[in-house]
């Protein structure tokens, strides 16, 4: 097993004003009452720290967040689907935090952190960071609010006057904090700062993962459910023993009875050490009568607890993870809206030929028309389409919602994009590699799918009119 200790730093994007997670941060529920989450320990929940001050009249993390982006300086209003804060896990592998703390290097470790934030993000970026010390690992929740001042990036386009922005200066962007590269270097800077410490930076590719909540909460509930069978094994086992103390009580009783009974013969003196001996055996056994019925009232009770325990944790694990779900479905969405603009090569014409240039007619003509320019090695083409400005694929690439090449796909079929001697030219090239009859690939808006309509087919219809896209 390796002795090497990491540091951890986890971003992730906030939902909307982020105020469900700002109750598991402050330990505060939404009426601003304590509140500690199953996972902590409520005697050290009084060990946690807020280390960064809030602005005058703002009295918690979810207001602080707003403040910051009500006095940034924006110029542009913000959109209800846009992240507001960025959540930072800062924290390293359990057995370094431990003697981190047990040096009494802690507050150390939280300045180095606070600095790396600061230089990092920018400290007015940076509106809450929290210690807590009540989980099984000491680790900080920062908030940070991703504004930004680099220049923004849009494509110019063709035909079209240049795009202009409305001012300079500050804009809420967490697409630039959170690009591919910048985590990267996040992850870099912070093994750097974090070296002093005797943690390193992850291992580059690692498929290690953060436990999620939802999974914890479900562990938990599985160690529960164990104690709640044990609880009523034992309790099983309480209650055969206790039938069998009641048992030997009135087989004790009998035999006083009898005793009493050697009155008439007698033997007073043997009756009454009999009878003493008896009747200190019977209070013996009341006496642990009465302590396996307290053990088995306080039994019932925990395994009652227990239950209700249980049950709050799989209806808050519910609503959890429905809560999860929806945030897993927004960022698969995000995910493929930023491979879109990240990988455009993945959206090539369908056509499979290639797209040298464009033109889109200015936004006064009435009707618009699109004209495209393709080649397949030597051979260029060009074709021009009228369509409408409220056609749907128009409007999606005005919005910077399209590429230009799934713009050009859902206007132009595959045909449409090349000549006769441009398809032919694919046709032969295709099946050299493919080894067969080439096979038409037809890019749609979504990123594109497959026809089943080989080019030799196409070839003979000379118009090319009849073929149309699959989709």
């Amino acid at each position: 097993m390796s002795n090497t200790q990491y540091a951890v730093c986890h971003l992730q994007r906030g939902s909307g004003n982020d105020s469900g997670m700002s109750c598991h941060i402050e330990r505060k529920d939404a009426k601003r009452e304590k509140y500690v989450p199953v996972n902590a320990d409520a005697n050290r929940t009084h060990l946690n720290r807020e280390l960064v001050a809030f602005p005058a009249g703002v009295k918690n993390r979810t207001d602080a967040i707003q403040y910051r982006i009500d006095h940034a300086g924006l110029h542009r209003k913000v959109g209800k689907n846009q992240t507001k804060a960025i959540r930072i896990i800062l924290t390293g592998t359990h057995k370094q935090m431990m003697k981190i703390a047990k040096e009494d290097k802690l507050d150390n470790w939280i300045d180095a952190n606070l600095k790396w934030l600061k230089n990092t993000f920018g400290s007015e970026n940076l509106v809450s960071c929290v210690l807590h010390m009540d989980e099984k690992t000491p680790h900080l929740h920062a908030t940070i609010i991703p504004i930004v001042t680099t220049e923004r990036k849009r494509r110019e386009r063709e035909g079209q006057k240049k795009y202009r922005t409305t001012k300079g200066g500050p804009r809420l962007s967490a697409d630039d904090v959170m690009h591919r590269s910048m985590l990267t270097k996040y992850q870099d800077s912070y093994g750097k700062a974090m070296k002093g410490f005797g943690l390193e930076r992850g291992v580059v590719g690692s498929v290690a993962k953060h436990i999620s909540n939802s999974t914890y909460y479900k562990q938990k509930m599985e160690s529960i459910q164990e104690n709640i069978e044990i609880l009523i094994q034992e309790t099983e086992v309480k209650q055969a023993k206790l039938a069998r103390l009641k048992k030997e009580e009135e087989a004790a009783k009998e035999g006083k009875n009898f005793i009493l009974s050697l009155f008439n013969k007698g033997d007073l003196a043997k009756a009454r050490t009999a009878i003493a001996e008896q009747t200190a055996q019977i209070e013996s056994l009341q006496k642990r009568v009465r302590v396996l019925e307290q053990e088995k009232k306080q039994l019932a009770e925990n395994g009652e607890k227990t239950r209700f325990n249980l049950e709050q944790t799989l209806k808050k694990t519910i609503r959890e993870s429905e809560t999860y779900k929806k945030e897993n479905e927004n960022l698969k969405e995000k995910n493929r809206e930023l491979d879109r603009k990240a990988n455009p090569h993945r959206y090539r014409l369908s056509s499979g030929a290639t797209l040298i240039h464009f033109y889109i007619s200015p936004r006064h003509a009435p009707s618009p028309s699109v004209h495209i320019w393709t080649q397949v090695k030597d051979e260029i083409f060009d074709d021009a389409k009228y369509t409408e400005w409220r056609n749907p694929a128009m409007q999606k690439y005005l919005n910077d919602e399209f590429t230009e090449y799934e713009l050009i796909n859902a206007i132009f079929e595959p045909f449409e994009q090349v000549s006769q001697m441009q398809a032919q030219l694919l046709d032969a090239s295709l099946g050299l590699m493919a080894g067969g009859p080439a096979q038409v690939h037809v890019g749609t808006g979504g990123g594109g799918s497959s026809s089943d309509m080989p080019w030799g087919e196409k070839k003979r219809d000379n118009n090319m009119g009849s073929s149309r896209r699959k989709r």
